[in-house]
């Protein structure tokens, strides 16, 4: 008796949480893919700063955050394909995250 007790915890233990719908149709070899899209002032020496997260597909992940603590890494050129000097403009970044 003891022993189905105990085994029937292990089971009931070790379930695998059910997937959502949404997880259940893209196959596991397939990784997905997460973008947020940031808006920055470029500073002098072509790094960003003052980010903020306009948008983030799918909300629930948490990207644009990620995105956000990672954005004081990225460098820009200094001529936009205008020609003109970006310093001291807003730009909009897309960042796109791969997720397994």
């Amino acid at each position: 008796m003891i022993a189905s007790l105990a085994l029937a915890a292990a089971i009931a233990a070790n379930t695998v949480p059910a997937k959502a719908e949404s997880d259940m149709l893209i196959p596991a070899s397939q990784p997905r893919v997460a973008v947020a899209m940031l808006n920055c002032l470029v500073k002098s020496d072509g790094r960003l700063t003052a980010c903020t997260v306009q948008d983030e597909t799918p909300g629930d992940l948490g990207v644009g955050q990620a995105a956000l603590s990672m954005a004081s890494q990225f460098q820009v050129d200094l001529l936009g394909p205008d020609g003109k000097s970006r310093a001291g403009s807003y730009i909009q970044v897309p960042v796109r995250i791969r997720i397994r």
